[in-house]
């Protein structure tokens, strides 16, 4: 079993101030990683930090990326356990995805739509960020979705119970706890090989 990961933030932008007087919600934006240091983190977000157009598919860095920019930001990062096979097909497909994303654009509409629930269909390499990442999740079965992907908040992420709640706090302390979660498994690990050769 391997795990993929997901960041919801609340980012100190007059969009996402918009986003969270809209809807109340705590947090309005997610990003989907498939590896434990969160390099491979990405999302579809703004382009450039301090303008909201255009988006698209955009790789995000926690500490020199657009979270950099921004104090404060307060987040929640939740785990899943997947099989091999479906990480290695989140994986592939994520990879894809990157390396074409030129001409991925930021789904504006999808977004207002959502905000409002009203399911649309989407329209070719057009993603807002929850969709994207409920998609690939639902797309590679990893997951069972409570919504349509069309229809996912940041929000409705918290509602799966297949997720596990690694960290909430600072975004600036996220790697601190991974980086005791890893000193735990590794602790773990070592008793279990030392009880093993017992």
């Amino acid at each position: 079993m391997k795990n993929v990961y997901v960041l919801l933030t609340r980012a100190q932008t007059a969009t996402s101030a918009l986003i969270h007087l809209a809807t109340g919600d705590l947090y309005t934006h997610v990003s989907l990683a498939y590896d434990d240091s969160l390099e491979s983190l990405c999302s579809f977000a703004r382009l450039y930090y301090s303008f909201p157009f255009p988006g698209g598919l955009i790789r995000e860095e926690i500490r020199k990326g657009h979270f950099s920019h921004f104090k404060n930001v307060h987040c929640v990062l939740l785990s899943l356990p997947v099989t091999d096979e479906v990480h290695r097909n989140i994986k592939n497909c994520v990879q894809a995805m990157v390396r074409d994303r030129g001409n991925y654009r930021y789904s504006y509409l999808g977004a207002a739509f959502c905000r409002a629930g009203i399911a649309t269909r989407r329209r070719s390499k057009r993603y807002f960020c929850s969709q994207f990442v409920a998609e690939i999740l639902l797309q590679q079965g990893a997951v069972s979705l409570p919504k349509l992907p069309c229809l996912m908040r940041p929000q409705d992420f918290l509602k799966i119970p297949q997720f596990r709640l690694l960290y909430q706090g600072p975004i600036d302390r996220v790697f601190s706890a991974q980086e005791q979660k890893e000193k735990s498994e590794n602790l773990i690990e070592g008793e279990r090989r030392a009880t093993d050769y017992c």
